[in-house]
C-alpha cells in the first residue's frame, strides 16, 4: 500500500540566502538593512519568534515612536496567530502556548526607555533602527543612541535558561540616525555585508546587506522601476542598499576625496579660531579653524569631542589643543602656537544655570572664559541656523582646482561621520531634522559664520 507523504504546512520560510543567514546567524548583535521591500521586517519578526517554544523566552521589538509601530504589529498577525499565539491589544503583547512572550514598544522619550528597566530580554529588535538619533556615546567614546545602548544591559537571562540572546535590527539608509548606525556596524558606503568583533566586549556584531532583489515577492519589473524612477539618492539608498547617499542628505555636495586631506603644518600667516557647541550630557564639539587667505579656503584642523566635561575641563582641554598647534614659521622652522585663540560657542553656554563661581557668573561659557577660553555666543534668532546651512553649502562648493572651499583634516573623525548624515527637517524644509548627531555640524556652522579677524604670527628677521 503506497503511503502519501504529507507536505509540510510552512507559514513562513526566508525570502533569501541573504534572510537565512541573518537568522542562522550567532552573532550576539546583528542588523539587515539596505534597500526598500527587502524583507527586513519580516525577517526581524521571524527572528523573534524562534524561540518561543521556550517558556522563558522573553521578547520586544522597538520603533522610534508608536505609530511607526502599527506596520509591523498588522505584519505579525500572518505569522502568530497560526502559531497559535494570542494578542493583547491593551499591552501590545503576543503570547505563545508555551508562555513565551514578544512586546511591542517605542523609544520616543527617557519615559519610554526606563519603562524598561528591571525588566530581562532573550531578544530585543529594533526596526528601522536609523530612525534613532545619536545621543549619546559608548564605553569608547563612540556615538550611539542613548536608548539603543541602554537596552543592550536588559539582554539577559538565567544561566541555565536555555536561551540565546540576541539583538536584531533592520535599517535603511535614510533618517537621523544614519551616522552612528553605519559607524557602529560598520558599513562601507557600498552597503556591503561584513561581520567584526567588538573590541571591547568580545562579542561578535554583523551587518546583511539586502535590497529588493532578495525578495521575489517584489522584485518583479514594475516595482523595479518604480524604483528607477527615484531621485539619484533615493534610488542607490532605496534600490541599490547604498550608504554613501541617504534620502533626505542636506549636503549633497560633500565627496570624501575633494574635502578632506591629511593633518598639516599651519603656515604662521593662517588666522586660527574656533567653533564650539557645547554640551554635557550629550557630547561637546569644538573644532579648530585655519584660513588660506590666498586660496579663500578654510580648513578645519582639529577636533575635540566627549562627554561629560564639565567646564574647568572643556577649558583645560580646549586651551591645551590651541597651545599645541603646530605652526610653521618658514625655512623648516616650526613651532607651537603660542597665539590667544577665540571661538564662537552656541549661545546656549552662556545661560545661567547657577554652577557659580568666584565672580558670581553661573554660565558655563563665563567659567571658560574667566579661564582664558574667549568665547563669544553664536548667534540666534531667526534664520540663523538656515544661515549657518548655506555657510557650510557655500564653502563646499568645489574651486578651480577642483577641490572645495571648506577641507576637513582627517583627525577630525566626527565631524567627517556626521557631515554627509545629515538630513532636512520634515517641518523645515531648509533646515537640519534636529534629530540628527548635529554637535560637529553646529561646531562647524558656528566657525563658519565667525565675523572675521585679522591676526597672525609674524617671523621678524634678526630677533
Amino acid at each position: 500500500q503506497n503511503k502519501q507523504v504529507k507536505t509540510p504546512n510552512i507559514l513562513w520560510q526566508p525570502n533569501s540566502d541573504v534572510q537565512r543567514a541573518f537568522l542562522a546567524c550567532s552573532a550576539r548583535t546583528a542588523m539587515i538593512g539596505g534597500g526598500a521591500g527587502s524583507g527586513k521586517t519580516s525577517a526581524c519578526l521571524a527572528a523573534a519568534a524562534l524561540q518561543t517554544a521556550n517558556p522563558k523566552h522573553r521578547a520586544v521589538i522597538f520603533r522610534r515612536d508608536y505609530p511607526s509601530l502599527k506596520h509591523i504589529i498588522s505584519a505579525s498577525y500572518a505569522l502568530f496567530l497560526p502559531m497559535r499565539a494570542t494578542y493583547n491589544r491593551s499591552d501590545h503583547t503576543w503570547t505563545w502556548p508555551s508562555g513565551a512572550t514578544l512586546e511591542f514598544s517605542h523609544l520616543e522619550d527617557e519615559t519610554a526607555m526606563y519603562q524598561h528597566a528591571g525588566k530581562e530580554y532573550s531578544f530585543i529588535g529594533f526596526d528601522e533602527l536609523t530612525q534613532l538619533p545619536g545621543d549619546s556615546v559608548d564605553s569608547r567614546g563612540q556615538p550611539i543612541n542613548s536608548a539603543f545602548g541602554f537596552m543592550q544591559s536588559r539582554l539577559r537571562a538565567a544561566a541555565n535558561s536555555g536561551l540565546r540572546l540576541e539583538t536584531r535590527c533592520t535599517a535603511t539608509p535614510s533618517g537621523p540616525g544614519i551616522g552612528w548606525v553605519k559607524a557602529y556596524f560598520r558599513i562601507g558606503d557600498s552597503g556591503e555585508s561584513n561581520e567584526f568583533v567588538d573590541e571591547v566586549t568580545g562579542f561578535r556584531r554583523a551587518y546583511f546587506k539586502s535590497t529588493v532583489e532578495d525578495n521575489p515577492a517584489l522584485s518583479e519589473p514594475d516595482y523595479h522601476r518604480q524604483l528607477l524612477d527615484l531621485p539619484v539618492a533615493q534610488k542607490k539608498a532605496l534600490l541599490h542598499g547604498d550608504w554613501s547617499s541617504y534620502v533626505g542628505q542636506v549636503f549633497t555636495e560633500w565627496a570624501y576625496n575633494r574635502h578632506t586631506c591629511e593633518p598639516f603644518t599651519v603656515p604662521a600667516e593662517w588666522e586660527i579660531w574656533r567653533g564650539a557647541d557645547d554640551g554635557y550630557a550629550a557630547p561637546a564639539c569644538v573644532l579648530w579653524f585655519a584660513y588660506d587667505a590666498t586660496h579663500d579656503r578654510i580648513f578645519v584642523i582639529a577636533e575635540l569631542y566627549r562627554s561629560g566635561m564639565v567646564p574647568e575641563t572643556m577649558a583645560r582641554e580646549v586651551l591645551g589643543i590651541d597651545r599645541h598647534i603646530p605652526v610653521d614659521l618658514g625655512d623648516g622652522e616650526v613651532i607651537a602656537n603660542d597665539m590667544p585663540l577665540d571661538g564662537v560657542i552656541d549661545s546656549a553656554a552662556f545661560a545661567e544655570i547657577g554652577l557659580g563661581n568666584e565672580s558670581g557668573k553661573g554660565s558655563r561659557g563665563h567659567i571658560m572664559n574667566l579661564l582664558g577660553c574667549r568665547w563669544t555666543p553664536s548667534a540666534k534668532g531667526s534664520g540663523s541656523r538656515v544661515q549657518g546651512v548655506s555657510a557650510v553649502h557655500g564653502r563646499l562648493a568645489l574651486k578651480d582646482d577642483g577641490y572645495g572651499g571648506l577641507i576637513i583634516c582627517r583627525n577630525c573623525r566626527n565631524l567627517i561621520r556626521t557631515l554627509p548624515a545629515m538630513t532636512y527637517d520634515k517641518t523645515h524644509s531648509e533646515d537640519i531634522d534636529p534629530a540628527c548627531e548635529e554637535h560637529a555640524v553646529k561646531a562647524l556652522m558656528y566657525g563658519l559664520t565667525r565675523r572675521k579677524m585679522s591676526c597672525g604670527i609674524v617671523k621678524l628677521r634678526g630677533l
